[in-house]
């Protein structure tokens, strides 16, 4: 009980339905429950606060504290403290950090200061576990990581090179501190030894020269781990590491080649280590690495009676869509890349842990979005799941760096608002945390925060944030090239996706509900069905998305007076990239289906429309380069730069000019003489939509030895006869007109028609008048209206019945239903 004069504090653990003769609310079952209560004690305003464990009661007492600092200077500091009994909707809350490049590392692992206020903010954020991954594609820094801290008896040969046992005691030290100071705040800790030995090849990571280095004595690596001592070696390496560390809450293990094992090493080495652990640490928690995991070593595992789980990349190493894809990328629907694949098996042996990559994705911007956080959450209840982990922001700074590289600043030094960078991002925290505790948790946890940091602009400046965040995974799910699937290789803040024809040629990591451009093209030329989401529909949603962000913005800095702080400068500029990328691929999206229409159909007057649709794309890549402006870094060193990671926007929008002017070029070369012989070859990409009173524009470009006598398009309305209109030569083969006609709500059908000089004739389409391009007029934009009867749980071995109510304004030609399995 804390008495301070006129207010009374009163906390503890449960010991009964009174705490201090308080009655207090029945805490729900389990770890991590709180209770909080208003009330009076002695005629003294008070706050009685209850948790089911340490954890659960430290959650408590700084939620109350934030509400009594949003009191600060009333006349009751508990006026915003509300009634209230929480429990954990997801048990385990982790947060991810990689230990990339060794000066980065090291510039955090001494600074006790650092560690108190990393952890500071996981606690209020109710995050309650740690991950540190060793190793993971950086040129062999840490592979293994056990050298970095200690010498193993028996293995002499076995040395991480330039490393002295001065620095190692030091390392250890530090190592154990941060566990202390984790726990000290409620976090369980968690290491994560990915690399076992180094073989180069992907270990390497892209780092030039790195994959030459391996099994050589070289500084900053581990030599004498060979394919005779791997397993021995780790065995006694990680026996040993428990004992250095008795007090780590788990080990997450990386089991496939890219930790450096050989397939026909796999079985026998993790039989060794986990036989190990069953006898030093029976009750240790340990994760295995879900990509290319035989059953067999799963099942060894579960034999053992080993306290293990399987965790698997959610969705690529991006961070798409918050639920479970919808459908896996071809090339990996077979094998255990990402997804939950085929490791929901029953009965159930094991648990799954849910691992969003979010960090190849959200690297640097600033993201957070709650109705995200809630429906991941949701989602994490799959396999009777209660865990999940997300990267920290910034995780791959100085990813591709020499190790013995300063860290980089991520702001220019007139932009900095913080000591340590990652206190930018206490938002992302925030809502990772506090939401998936609690899903139904009130917006003003955050909403008085923006107030207090931003004063009549911290609503806008809200808003704007958890839109904007809806952005990034929206490319990576519909208009993102699925080879930049891994964090090493692809980055949506910042990379353009190629050239034009590259970008054109993209497939997305959502194939299920996103048709890419080069599908949306072919089902134009065939007028073919989809209910699938086409890019014209995607583009308008980033349209929609980027308007509203920038109004949002408009708003904040309107409210934000003359003055604003630098963190508000600094987020605006964030909001505004955004936005520009937003716009972005609104623009390429039409710009990729035109350039597929091109290639399909030889049309140039697709070409035309690609090329002006690219040029809008660049402009909209100039808008992120505006926006940066002076405030960021001019080196921003997130991934490989040989292997495509820029630096800055800047970089890649000169990328983009350059692909432009190829584009422009292939362009022009098309302008040739009339050649050929026979009939009249029309090369036209139709048009299958119009909106009410919107006229008909027909192109299309005419090959033939000599100008065509004439070309003409025939037009029908609804079922009425068909009339003839001449097309004018815009310059050599191409033709167009525009038609106006009186259908508001229906059908046009047209055809092209293009008679040579020497009388002979074509048609597009062949068939002619038979079935001819068939035009929707419609003014209705809106896509069907479905509503799906929820199924709470079902019996194995009977049949579900699914029910859904489908309306649209202008009817509903079909409904199908898309589901995947989940045994």
């Amino acid at each position: 009980m804390s008495d301070s004069g006129e207010f009374l504090v009163v906390a503890g653990l449960p010991g009964g339905e009174s705490l201090a003769g308080v009655e207090m609310p029945k805490l729900p079952d389990g770890p991590e429950a709180l209770a909080i209560r208003r009330t009076e004690v002695s005629g003294k305003r008070a706050v009685a606060l209850s948790g089911s464990d340490e954890r659960g009661l430290m959650y408590a007492v700084l939620d109350v504290a934030a509400r009594v600092r949003w009191g600060e200077g009333a006349e009751d500091i508990f006026a915003h403290v509300r009634d209230t009994v929480e429990q954990p909707y997801i048990r385990e809350r982790a947060v991810s950090i990689y230990t990339m490049q060794r000066a980065y590392f090291e510039q955090r692992l001494f600074d006790e200061g650092y560690w108190a206020r990393y952890f500071r903010l996981l606690a209020r954020s109710r995050i309650n576990s740690f991950v540190v991954v060793f190793g993971y594609e950086n040129g062999g820094f840490m592979a293994p990581l056990y050298p970095y801290f200690f010498n193993v008896e028996g293995f002499p040969g076995v040395e991480l090179v330039g490393i002295t046992r001065e620095q190692q005691a030091r390392h250890v030290a530090a190592f154990r501190r941060l566990i202390e100071i984790a726990h000290e705040h409620g976090v369980d800790f968690v290491p994560a030894p990915w690399d076992h030995i180094y073989r180069g090849g992907v270990q390497g990571g892209g780092i030039l020269g790195a994959s030459e280095l391996a099994g050589q004595k070289a500084p900053g690596l581990v030599t004498g781990v060979t394919s005779e001592n791997v397993a021995a070696y780790n065995k006694a390496a990680i026996a040993k590491f428990l004992k250095v560390f008795p007090k780590i809450d788990g080990v997450q293990f990386r089991m496939h080649g890219e930790s450096g094992l050989k397939p026909d090493e796999m079985a026998g080495f993790w039989h060794e280590i986990f036989t190990m652990i069953k006898a030093e640490r029976p009750n240790l928690r340990v994760d295995l690495r879900a990509k290319e995991l035989p059953d067999v070593i799963i099942n060894d595992a579960v034999d053992l009676g080993l306290q293990a789980r399987v965790t698997t990349k959610y969705w690529m190493e991006q961070q798409g869509l918050p639920f479970h894809p919808t459908h896996i990328n071809r090339q990996n629907q077979h094998d255990r890349r990402h997804g939950y694949a085929d490791l929901l098996k029953y009965p159930q042996k094991y648990k799954v842990h849910w691992r969003l990559w979010n960090g190849g994705t959200t690297r640097l911007l600033l993201w957070a979005d709650p109705e995200y956080v809630r429906r991941f959450s949701e989602s994490v209840k799959v396999y009777g799941g209660d865990s999940f982990e997300v990267n920290e922001m910034l995780a791959t700074k100085m990813l591709g760096e020499p190790h013995g590289t300063n860290p980089f600043a991520i702001h220019t030094p007139a932009y900095r608002h913080y000591e340590y960078e990652f206190e930018r991002y206490w938002h992302h925290y925030q809502v990772w945390g506090r939401v998936s505790y609690n899903p139904d948790v009130p917006a003003e946890t955050w909403s008085r925060e923006f107030a207090r940091r931003f004063g009549e602009a911290g609503k806008s400046l809200s808003d704007g944030l958890h839109l904007a965040s809806k952005v990034l995974p929206r490319i990576v799910a519909s208009s993102y090239r699925y080879q930049r699937f891994p964090t090493t290789r692809g980055w949506a803040e910042m990379m353009r996706m190629g050239d034009l024809p590259t970008y054109a040629d993209e497939q997305g990591s959502d194939i299920q509900q996103f048709m890419n451009v080069a599908d949306a093209a072919r089902s134009l030329l065939d007028g073919t069905d989809t209910a699938m989401r086409r890019p014209a529909e995607n583009s308008a949603w980033f349209a929609r998305t980027a308007r509203r962000i920038l109004d949002l913005v408009s708003e904040a800095e309107a409210a934000a007076g003359k003055r604003p702080s630098r963190e508000f400068q600094t987020t605006v500029v964030d909001l505004k990239i955004l936005a520009a990328l937003a716009r972005y691929h609104s623009h390429r999206l039409h710009a990729g289906v035109q350039y597929n229409l091109y290639k399909q159909t030889g049309d140039a007057a697709a070409l035309d429309r690609a090329i002006r649709r690219e040029e809008q794309a660049v402009r909209a890549w100039e808008h992120t380069v505006v926006a940066a402006g002076d405030v960021y870094s001019p080196d921003l060193a997130f991934g490989v730069h040989r292997v495509g990671f820029p630096r800055h926007w800047e970089e890649e929008l000169e990328l983009l000019r350059g692909g432009l002017q190829a584009l422009t070029a292939e362009r022009r070369q098309l302008r040739r003489p009339w050649s050929g012989s026979g009939a009249p070859v029309i090369s036209h990409a139709p048009v299958r939509r119009l909106g009410a009173g919107e006229e008909l524009h027909v192109q299309a470009t005419v090959s033939a030895s000599a100008p065509p006598e004439k070309v003409v398009v025939w037009l029908a309305e609804n079922a009425g006869a068909f009339r003839a209109a001449e097309m004018s030569a815009n310059e050599e083969g191409m033709y167009s007109t525009r038609l106006s006609h009186s259908v508001s709500e229906g059908t046009l059908r047209y055809l092209i028609e293009a008679t040579g000089d020497d009388g002979s004739r074509s048609v597009y389409p062949a068939s002619g008048k038979a079935k001819p391009v068939a035009v929707i007029v419609t003014s209705d934009n809106s896509p069907p209206e479905a509503e799906m009867n929820r199924i709470s749980g079902v019996r194995p071995g009977q049949a579900v019945k699914v029910t859904a109510k489908v309306s649209d304004s202008s009817g509903v030609k079909w409904v199908r239903l898309r589901y995947r399995h989940l045994t």
